[in-house]
């Protein structure tokens, strides 16, 4: 009997500091030969097909990459199944992805039609309503996030005045030659792979970092206040890698997704990973440290003090009410599905399912341990 496959979480989009932001064209890579883009309104089945048939995966050995809602964590957004070469996707609003080539590698699957459109017809005015009330507090979440971000850039700038940069750039360039040792820059570089792996959701800040960590991961993690050059050192790392040929995976905060949180080098098996207030990295071994709190200016911290500690504390309080307004936007998201749940055709979905799984996993054979690590390979 084989073993259960390994489970990696990943956000293929995120509530940030600019708005809904979106890494959905980097779930599906050149390595994945089928794409299943499934349409539909809330409750309709997408996140259940994904979940029966990562099931289904999973109990075959095989590795599989949950792709989680940020608004929802429990729903899935997307599935990849690297050892079948197949991919399956949300593809209504507001994710965005567009097939290359429609019923030749992607195919459109309608889940509308699996539903009794009279009788959702009787709540029209119900949905309506549930509808807009979402986006309402959808936009009001953006913009105390949006202020939030204000606030941290604030937060950084001060601390950036304080940083010895000189030092920054002799870690950065000691991490990379300790991982990445002095091979020399490829003829073609690697691919880098932009996502998620921590959102701001209606459950609060949540990380699935430890998802990428196997036993054997070599995981070196970087801390320091915001501002004192994590994502710059962190993007050296990664465009050092993939100069050399590396596939790179790189995962973006969530606060401000112009800024990197995370690097993972599947084929190296590394991580280097950021641990903060808002997304702290809990980790069962012990591992090297790089602290970028060594090369601030304790005088000049200690002067500032009090204005640091008032943008921090208005950026959580922001944050928070942000927050807030996603939980109530995924209540009202819930109400929906309560209309959608009654009208669907269930043994229609279950016949769909079933047709899928056939397709999917015919000749699949787990692929080992290696599989989630091969999907970003050159």
């Amino acid at each position: 009997m084989n073993q259960g496959g390994r489970i990696k979480r990943v956000f293929p989009a995120s509530n940030t500091g600019v708005g809904f932001y979106s890494f959905f064209d980097y779930i599906a890579g050149p390595e994945i030969k089928r794409v299943y883009i499934l349409k539909g309104g809330p409750g309709t089945g997408k996140s259940t097909l994904m979940r029966r048939i990562s099931d289904e995966a999973v109990s075959k050995g095989l590795d599989v990459e949950f792709h989680h809602c940020s608004s929802d964590p429990a729903s899935l957004d997307g599935l990849v199944i690297p050892a079948a070469q197949t991919a399956l996707l949300d593809g209504t609003a507001p994710h965005i992805y567009e097939p290359a080539f429609p019923g030749v590698v992607d195919e459109i699957i309608n889940l509308g039609t699996y539903l009794d459109t009279a009788g959702l017809r009787e709540h029209s005015q119900e949905i309506k309503a549930a509808s807009l009330e979402g986006g309402r507090r959808f936009r009001s979440a953006y913009r105390y996030l949006k202020a939030a971000r204000l606030l941290y850039e604030n937060l950084e700038d001060k601390i950036k005045e304080m940083q010895d940069w000189g030092w920054v750039n002799q870690e950065s360039e000691r991490l990379c030659k300790e991982i990445l040792g002095f091979s020399p820059v490829a003829r073609k570089p690697g691919r880098q792979r932009h996502l998620f792996i921590s959102a701001l959701t209606p459950d609060g800040p949540i990380t699935y970092v430890e998802s990428l960590i196997g036993a054997d991961t070599r995981v070196v993690v970087v801390s320091g206040q915001p501002g004192t050059g994590k994502s710059t050192l962190l993007r050296k790392l990664a465009d050092a890698a993939a100069e050399r040929g590396w596939g790179v995976e790189i995962y973006h905060d969530p606060v401000d997704p112009a800024k990197l949180q995370h690097v993972f080098i599947p084929q190296l098996d590394v991580l280097v990973a950021t641990s903060t207030e808002l997304f702290p990295l809990s980790i069962d071994r012990t591992v090297p440290v790089i602290n970028l709190d060594h090369g601030l200016d304790a005088g000049k911290v200690h002067s500032h003090h009090g204005e640091l500690e008032i943008d921090r504390q208005t950026f959580h309080q922001l944050l928070n009410t942000a927050i807030s307004f996603i939980a109530k936007a995924r209540e009202g998201h819930k109400e929906l599905e309560k209309h959608y749940e009654p009208n669907i055709d269930f043994a229609g979905l279950d016949r769909l399912a079933e047709r899928l799984t056939a397709e999917i996993f015919q000749g699949c054979q787990p692929a080992g341990d290696s599989a989630l690590g091969r999907i970003n390979g050159t």
